[in-house]
């Protein structure tokens, strides 16, 4: 006995260590290699993402760069070509640059250069003679651009220019790195009278780089078309590299892309972009070491955790199975005293147990299966399941059928469907007097009574021969549940079957040639042969009708409603229609009808009564039209109550709605033109025709200028900002920013202070 429960505890024990281990495997030799790609590939997403935005706020901020040289030459005060040397054409070219100083904050400073008069004048309005360029302490002195060099560049200059960020000693003897952009006055041509110089500082444009993304760690690189190195964020050692300027070099065949590259023995992550505004080449780098630290780390705390909660779920799993042996071996003992084992061989304790619930699994089926052989409910589910076509052969059903006694003596077999009226009690009468009927059945016919799914409703499965005139005994029937019960039934006979699916088929056809009677209030015996079908247009006619219904409804078009309404009544109470089309046409009518009315009585009981009682099984075609016709009315008084009067929407009552309403968050398109009881599309283009634009850029313009405003005069935060203004969430608004301004809020806030 030791040994077996030495075994079992051992088993236990290993089988729950292997199921611990699983996912401890699955780490190891899927997620661990994984990870490590998953979080490059999304490192270089990111590097893309943020490349891609420095980029774009760049090109918004050279726009001015490029955009100033032409305002300065259609300054009409400016006259380049007739300045003379004398004061007054200085203190007037002073004055007027003087206008440009608070124009953009990227801009450091800027000089115009007028050749005849050898004069450099600033934003701030000051003004310097060529020799002020020339030492440091007055003007702005290059360090690697020599006096004579920069002049003689400034004279014969033709072409946009820009040099790279380089040593600038300003007015103070202060040392800044500046990006310099050079443009002769005017743009092209020989012998320009000026010449433009605008400074912006190196450290400005990193200010830029790092409010795009204060995450990232990497450096960045601005190179111009023909490669030359403008900005760089850090002077790193690897980038006066040949490796790193053939990388640079190579990277110009596409446009954008993001890579792992190998510079100098180091992985990096490469991402770059090229401007379609000036050509410039922007490059972001960043150590593979550093993106992978976070998740090496992860990744040995978790294998060190893994190992501890395996430890403790061992000595858990354990000590658990050996406290709970005994419960299993009082099992095994009553298991035994219970059944006398026939196995010859010794069984363990889960052996023993599991003989034990399969000898109580085998008693309590035995025991089932002779206490369904006795209930009558059970051959009526298989007569059921027959008819419905559940059985692919004869063999397989009675195969089923012999336990119940159920069988068929002759080779056709019919169904009949028996229907009667509505009355509490008298189906449990009619269904009494068939079973009784039963074994009173004549030579020749053979067969069950049962109840159908509907509770007005007996079904009869029989057997004839082929001689046997079913619909004469069915009309006997008919007439003696007349007399012994008082109660009139319909009954309706499908053509015999010789196989399951035959007996399906009768079955349906003994459906429809019921329901032909029960639509002609008829209390008969009808043979589906004997109902006559005409070929009629019926299906398109009436799905054009049901089509324009439903449009006339949404419409709320009263006439229109009851006159598609009275063609639709026409059409089921004429004596040409198809009995199972007249309670189709019924059915898919008062479900348009009860979908309008729900429109303006959501969760009105009387209405759900109203459609509970419409869709009862038993309907006369006079009873189906007062249905449809009280339920119409009753829809068209619920639209005329509910039409508004037409209202204006002239330009001030548009703009005075707006104002009192345009920066709530539930504003919509939808509320003003309730407002106007018009429709959506009706005044979307009566607001672009009155308006000039159309509804939605003309909202987002609206709340954007407001937006501006409180960015500029507040500290609130970018959230607040886009409730004030009457956006829901902030990605939203940033967006709408973005789009309308050209950058994001937080760089405009940025920006602007």
């Amino acid at each position: 006995m030791k040994k077996s429960r030495f075994n079992l505890l051992a088993k236990l024990l290993i089988s729950y260590i292997l199921v611990l281990l699983f996912p401890v495997i699955v780490i190891l030799f899927y997620y661990y290699p994984n990870s490590t790609e998953v979080v490059k590939q999304k490192e270089m997403d990111w590097n893309t993402h943020v490349t891609e935005q420095f980029m774009n706020s760049m090109d918004i901020f050279t726009r001015y760069v490029y955009n100033l040289p032409s305002e300065l030459v259609n300054n009409q005060e400016i006259k380049l070509y007739l300045a003379g040397d004398d004061d007054y054409q200085r203190i007037v070219i002073a004055n007027e640059m003087r206008k440009y100083n608070a124009t953009d904050a990227f801009i450091d400073n800027t000089f115009l250069y007028v050749k005849s008069i050898g004069f450099l004048f600033a934003k701030t309005g000051s003004a310097y003679s060529i020799h002020d360029f020339e030492s440091p302490g007055v003007g702005y002195y290059y360090e690697n651009w020599p006096h004579k060099a920069m002049f003689e560049e400034l004279n014969n200059l033709t072409t946009p220019t820009v040099r790279p960020a380089e040593n600038v000693i300003v007015s103070g003897n202060n040392r800044t790195r500046m990006l310099t952009f050079l443009s002769p006055l005017p743009l092209g041509g020989l012998n320009s009278p000026g010449t433009v110089l605008i400074m912006v500082k190196e450290e400005t444009i990193i200010r830029l780089m790092k409010s795009v993304s204060e995450a990232f760690t990497g450096d960045f690189f601005i190179f111009d078309p023909k490669g030359n190195r403008l900005v760089a964020s850090n002077e790193t050692s690897y980038s006066h590299s040949s490796e790193f300027k053939d990388l640079v070099s190579g990277l110009g065949e596409r446009r954008s892309g993001s890579g792992i590259y190998q510079i100098n023995g180091k992985s990096f992550i490469v991402s770059h972009e090229v401007s379609d505004k000036n050509g410039w080449k922007y490059v972001t780098l960043r150590a593979v070491s550093e993106t992978l630290q976070d998740i090496r780390l992860i990744q040995r705390n978790t294998v060190v955790l893994f190992i501890l909660i395996l430890l403790l779920e061992v000595i858990v799993i354990y000590v658990s199975i050996r406290k709970n042996y005994h419960p299993i071996k009082g099992l095994v003992h009553f298991a035994k005293n219970l059944f006398t084992l026939r196995e010859p061989r010794t069984m363990n304790e889960v052996d023993t147990i599991r003989y034990a619930l399969d000898q109580l699994s085998s008693a309590n089926s035995r025991l089932d299966e002779r206490v369904k052989s006795t209930l009558p409910v059970m051959r009526d589910n298989l007569l059921f399941e027959l008819i419905c076509d559940r059985y692919p052969t004869w063999e397989a059903f009675q195969k089923e059928a012999d336990p119940y006694g159920v069988y068929f003596n002759y080779s056709h077999i019919a169904v009949a469907v028996l229907s009667c009226e509505t009355k509490e009690g008298g189906i449990e009468a009619i269904a009494e007097y068939c079973r009784v009927e039963e074994p009173r059945l004549p030579e020749g016919l053979q067969g069950y009574f049962f109840n159908s799914i509907y509770n007005q409703e007996i079904v009869f499965v029989g057997s004839h021969n082929p001689i046997f005139q079913l619909k004469a005994y069915l009309c006997v029937l008919q007439q003696e549940l007349l007399k012994q019960t008082g109660i009139r039934t319909l009954i309706g006979i499908g053509t015999p079957g010789q196989s399951p699916e035959g007996v399906h088929l009768s079955y349906l056809q003994a459906i429809r040639a019921a329901e032909h009677l029960r639509v002609r209030n008829q209390y008969s015996v009808l043979v589906f042969d004997e109902i006559e079908v005409q070929q009629t247009s019926a299906v398109s006619y009436f799905a054009e009708q049901l089509q324009s219904l439903e449009l006339f409804i949404l419409k709320n078009d009263v006439p229109a409603v009851e006159s598609v309404m009275e063609r639709i009544i026409t059409y089921i109470g004429h004596d040409g229609t198809p009995p199972h089309m007249v309670r189709a046409v019924y059915l898919n009518t008062v479900i348009v009808i009860f979908n309008g009315l729900q429109r303006f009585r959501q969760g009105d009981q009387s209405l759900l009564q109203l459609t509970s009682v419409s869709y009862l099984h038993r309907y006369t075609t006079q009873q189906m039209i007062d249905i449809m016709r009280e339920s119409c009315c009753k829809l068209c008084d619920l639209i005329r109550s509910s039409q508004p009067t037409t209202r204006s929407a002239s330009q001030n009552d548009i703009l005075a709605f707006i104002e009192g309403n345009g920066m709530y968050p539930e504003f919509s398109l939808q509320l003003i033109a309730d407002h106007f009881s018009m429709s959506i599309s009706g005044f979307s283009y009566h607001f672009k025709k009155t308006m000039g634009q159309n509804f939605k850029e003309y909202i987002d313009q609206l709340r954007i200028q407001k937006s501006i405003v409180l960015l500029r005069r507040s500290d609130e935060t970018l959230e607040l900002i886009a409730q004030q203004v009457g956006y829901s969430n902030t990605s939203s608004f940033i967006r709408s920013f973005k789009k309308v301004v050209g950058i994001t809020p937080g760089q405009y806030r940025d920006s602007n202070k």
